[in-house]
């Protein structure tokens, strides 16, 4: 023991160089996890300790004279007699405050990220400590603005918050539950780690500094002010779960089910879809990006609101559900110009900050080679995989790479023969694959060469149309059909008309124009006066991807150009349609540096009308290049003199799939490049002038998005302003540029593929599956551990759920699975040799149980501001082979007050979720009747009836087993049919569908009361006697096929809730009518 000792004391990186020895024992025994130490008088119940040389983390859980049993939370494996053990004085506890939420914790809050990094492996090294908070992180501390020195303050008190993620952008600072004082200290707003004194109080003479951690044992609930009856339902999205067999905010539920029947599944939607305070994107730009909204219209992304609607890609809007802010390192994201002189205009340049993910594509690119390596000759072939790119010394990130493969001549027969199999292999790629992925701002520099040098971002086009041009029609009493025709006559105006009336300068030669013009003008009930002007060169001809523009001897000869104004039928410019449109709606410049401009709504307008309105610029004031067959791809060139109208030009040929670029010709006078194929010619096929029109492209115009190069340049630091966008979507919106982004600050969960498949949601967008990570804090217990870490783990996780309750948020705790942690306690119960009970289970099984759930609850939070907080419990339970009557799931009954039982053959019939309704039961329906009666003052009646069909259902079943339906009673009959259609069209659930896998509160009620409606008039029809129920049917098929169709539609989007209750309470008032009818 002597030199077990003397080893300790040398080592005093580990055993600490101002322990004293009196704080060691020594080891007496080993059986697994469980070790008696000796020598250790003084110790005390649940005291953490340090075992053996390696220091491993354990609990003392019995004290016998100078010996205590010692529960060890890692492998004990080679330790042996004599080995030492180090008292630390302190229960096992775990720290709170900002950072808990971006970590993914062991049993015993170790960071599992951390101990990756640190020790450069996936298996957790035995005694290796690691802090469960950074250190180093700086967080901005605000502290509250109503405290002041001298201000008494007590525990639980708010002092202050910072900005921790999208989840809690207000993180709460509390002081301690067990500290009281009187302020002498409070930070100033400004960034601070969680170690830095924030806090200094004074009582009864003695001064305590306080930081934004706090340490706090496990096996203690944190105190509150009281207990408070729960009144708001913890929604799950799952039709079965929230109108059957409800849970509170606040609630213990119980899932016992054998293996395969879905309890993963259901911790999943709970995860994803329950009411809970946790939200997981973010996308974070700089002040004064503008953000293109779901009108079409622009607004700058500091003054979006949170439901507020932005664009997504597909044309369709994407609802805002948080705004984080904060300051980070930003990076200036701009696209490389195919100008030697790029105008600014014409650029895609935003600002992000570091975590922003980039929406990238990289073509595939196949290159074959012959070279030498190692004095060797080879042929090889480098292609691109999506694989996974080091970033840092401790950050390994999905994103393409070059990979190469390679045939040495030598080994190969020769340098024929090993280029015949390289090409075969080159071969067997797809030249035409696109990767498609998203990559932090700040790992871009990181990429492969090769890779970042084919890597582009995305223009995507406008799909969302808006109808302005109609609109600005109607009102001056004109068909809203005409829209294209205005369209055309203003890009006319803007590209050669006069900035103080509407008047029009064409060349005189352009025949077809002035028949265009006129023509268009008598439609809209105006007049086209046309006079001659003065000579000028025609407008010099530019030339794509140069710095300059040239003229040739042709283009300087004079041409008589005409001058043509447009009027009203009455001379009268005031009730000129195409004048008002010009000056009422954003034509007009603001200045007289800028008389001309080009609104952002026009990128919006109906793609005809887009087309018509850059046609009518082309006319004015573009060339087109010519070509022998006019169905091959043209580029157009279009000059201005206005930095505003090549803006939005720009804009609107980009909303169009068009490819453009932009660059200074002079000072004041821009080119506008356009090119592209079938694009181009739809646009073209709208212009007058015949050298500028094409023939329209046969069928539907593609309009892709597209690609552009880029540099990322690191910036400094800056305020950053986020958009949180729905979980439901793709996390993918445009900006005013048109450049599509994603969300971005979250960076994923690396390591949730190592430890458990927990939880992922099978979302499928664009092609791919996504896991996305669980709004919950994780705690893990990884497969290297002893069993009996599982019994710290389940205490680590109420403690933190606890922390966040006492913020006022509403938490819930997902346990799975209990059945595991009982098995713990029956490890070590058994190694104890305690006496056993039923299966081997310790006999204080049920009071261990019961201290866990009765941990859950809703409460006043102890200090001030008032607020009150909830933490749910749904433990997950895995009876051996789905027997209901296992202790653990037994002992779990008694104390739970909600039961969601899983039936296996539910399962096995694919029905899913597989809840038994005959067996599961909820005990909150009178604690939750005052919030049914405000959302569905019939709910009560509409769940009860719908309880007793299924149970009616369920005791017919067996008659019908044994003399058949037929024998059966009419008002049977109906009970069976209306029972199965409520099996399978709503208490089945498609979890893998858009539309069906989440389903809100009103949608579930909306369909309980049209079955129960049919129900009920269904069994009055058949009383009378007069119809059978076959008839009934038959007459009431179409109402039949309705109620089938009910859960296909689809709850996402805005004004979904209002249309679908509209469509549910039509469907109402037509069963009604047509049963009135039948009865009649």
């Amino acid at each position: 023991m002597a030199g077990a000792m003397d080893r300790a004391k040398r080592d005093g990186k580990r055993a600490g160089e101002n322990d004293k020895e009196s704080q060691y024992g020594s080891v007496f025994s080993v059986s697994g996890p469980v070790v008696v130490g000796e020598n250790m008088a003084g110790a005390a119940m649940y005291e953490l300790v340090r075992v053996g040389h390696d220091e491993l983390v354990g609990e003392i859980i019995r004290i016998n004279g100078d010996k205590v049993t010692i529960q060890v939370y890692e492998e004990t494996s080679g330790m042996q007699i004599g080995d030492p053990v180090l008292r630390t004085g302190k229960p096992l506890s775990v720290e709170l405050g900002p950072g808990l939420l971006s970590n993914i914790y062991d049993g015993i809050q170790r960071p599992l990220r951390n101990i990756a990094e640190k020790s450069g492996s996936i298996y957790i090294p035995r005694g290796i400590s690691t802090q469960a908070l950074d250190r180093e992180h700086e967080w901005d501390f605000k502290p509250l603005d109503s405290l002041k020195v001298g201000d008494h303050i007590s525990g639980g008190d708010i002092f202050g918050s910072v900005f921790e993620n999208s989840l809690i952008d207000d993180h709460k600072i509390m002081l301690g539950p067990r500290a009281m004082g009187t302020i002498t200290h409070i930070a100033d707003k400004g960034s601070y780690t969680v170690e830095d004194v924030v806090l200094e109080t004074e009582f009864e003479g003695k001064k305590t500094e306080h930081t934004m951690m706090q340490i706090w044992p496990v096996r203690a609930p944190r105190p509150t002010d009281e207990k408070l009856e729960t009144t708001n339902p913890l929604l799950t999205g799952q039709r079965v779960l929230d109108t059957l067999f409800p849970c509170v905010q606040g609630g213990t539920t119980a899932i016992p089910g054998a293996f395969g029947c879905g309890k993963t599944v259901i911790s999943q939607a709970v995860s994803k879809f329950s009411n809970s305070d946790i939200i997981v994107y973010v996308g974070c730009f700089a002040k004064d990006t503008a953000v293109l909204m779901a009108d079409g219209t622009e607004k700058p992304i500091q003054d979006v609101a949170i439901e507020d609607e932005v664009m997504g890609k597909d044309g369709c809007g994407r609802v805002v559900v948080g705004l984080p802010r904060g300051v980070e390192t930003m990076y200036d994201v701009a696209a490389i110009g195919q100008h030697h002189n790029q105008a600014e205009n014409g650029l895609l340049n935003f600002t992000c900050n570091a975590s922003h993910k980039l929406v990238v594509c990289t073509p595939q690119h196949v290159r074959l080679t012959d070279h030498m390596l190692g004095q060797k000759m080879q042929t090889s072939v480098s292609y691109f995989v999506m694989g996974q790119e080091r970033v840092s010394a401790d950050r390994v990130i999905s994103a393409v790479t070059l990979r190469m493969r390679s045939w040495q001549h030598e080994l190969h027969g020769g340098h024929r023969a090993a280029r015949v199999k390289a090409e075969a292999f080159k071969a067997s790629i797809d030249k035409d694959e696109i990767f498609n992925w998203t990559i932090e701002a700040q790992h871009v520099a990181a990429l492969n060469m090769h890779v970042r040098k084919a890597t582009q971002q995305t223009i995507s086009p406008v799909l969302h149309e808006n109808h302005r041009f109609g609109d600005i029609l109607s009102q001056h009493g004109l068909d809203p059909q005409l829209d294209a025709r205005v369209a055309y006559l203003v890009g006319l105006w803007l590209g050669s008309g006069s900035s103080d009336e509407p008047a029009l300068t064409i060349a005189s030669n352009d025949a077809k124009t002035v028949e265009r013009i006129d023509s268009l003008c008598s439609a809209l009930g105006l007049v086209a006066s046309v006079s001659d002007e003065h000579h000028r060169a025609k407008i010099a001809r530019v030339q794509e991807n140069v710095a300059h523009s040239a003229a040739t001897a042709d283009d300087q000869k004079l041409h008589r150009d005409l001058h043509i104004k447009i009027v009203a039928d009455g001379g009268e410019t005031s009730h000129n349609v195409f004048w008002t449109t010009l000056s009422e709606n954003g034509f007009r410049g603001a200045s007289a540096k800028e008389p001309k401009a080009v609104p952002s709504w026009v990128a919006s307008e109906p793609f005809g009308v887009r087309e018509a309105f850059v046609a009518g610029m082309v006319d004015s004031a573009g060339q087109v290049k010519a070509s022998k067959d006019r169905a091959m791809r043209r580029n157009v060139d279009i000059l201005t003199g206005h930095a505003s109208v090549c803006d939005g030009l720009v804009r609107v040929a980009r909303s169009l799939g068009i490819r453009v670029s932009a660059s200074m010709q002079a000072v004041n006078a821009y080119a506008v490049f356009l090119s592209g194929g079938e694009v181009i010619q739809s646009m073209l096929s709208l212009c007058a002038v015949e050298c500028n029109r094409a023939a329209r492209p046969e069928g539907p115009v593609k309009r892709p998005g597209q690609s552009f190069n880029f540099t990322v340049t690191k910036t400094d630091q800056a305020p950053y302003y986020g958009i949180t966008l729905a979980d439901d979507t793709d996390h993918k919106f445009l900006l005013g540029n048109l450049a599509l982004v994603h969300n971005c600050g979250e960076r994923g969960n690396e390591m949730a593929e190592v430890l458990m498949e927990f939880p992922e949601l099978t979302i499928e967008r664009e092609g791919k599956e996504h896991p996305i990570m669980s709004r919950s804090t994780i705690i893990a217990n990884t497969s290297n551990m002893p069993v009996a870490a599982r019994e710290a783990s389940i205490y680590t996780g109420i403690t933190i759920s606890e922390y966040f309750r006492d913020q006022g948020k509403n938490v819930s705790m997902m346990a799975d699975s209990t059945s595991r942690w009982a098995e713990a306690l029956r490890e070590i119960s058994g190694r104890l040799a305690e006496m056993p009970a039923d299966s081997g289970y310790p006999a204080y099984l049920s009071a261990k149980l019961a201290s866990f759930y009765e941990r859950a609850g809703r409460a006043k939070c102890l200090g001030s501001p008032d607020r009150d907080g909830t933490v749910s419990i749904i433990g997950a339970v895995s009876p051996p082979g789905g027997d209901f009557s296992d202790p653990v799931t037994s002992a779990t009954l008694g104390i739970v007050q909600v039961f969601w039982g899983l039936d296996k053959k539910l399962a096995q019939r694919k029905h899913f979720p597989s809840v038994n309704w005959n067996v599961s039961y909820s005990k909150y329906i009178r604690a939750l009747q005052p919030w049914y009666e405000r959302e569905e003052s019939d709910f009560i009646n509409y769940r009860s009836k719908a309880k007793e069909i299924l149970q009616k259902e369920d005791e017919l079943a067996e008659i019908v087993q044994l003399v058949g339906k037929s024998a059966l009673g009419e008002s049977e009959k109906v009970t069976l049919d209306v029972a199965r259609l409520l099996k399978d069209d709503f208490l089945q659930q498609n979890g893998m569908s858009k539309y069906d896998r989440y389903c809100p509160f009103y949608k579930s009620t909306g369909m309980l009361r049209n079955f129960i409606t049919y129900y009920d008039a269904a069994q009055k029809a058949v009383e009378s006697g007069e119809m059978s129920w076959s008839k009934v049917r038959e007459a009431t098929d179409h109402e039949w096929h309705q109620l089938t169709q009910m859960k296909f539609e689809d709850p996402n989007g805005s004004g979904a809730q209002a249309e679908m209750e509209k469509k549910y309470k039509q469907l109402t008032d037509s069963i009604t009518e047509k049963f009135r009818t039948l009865n009649e």
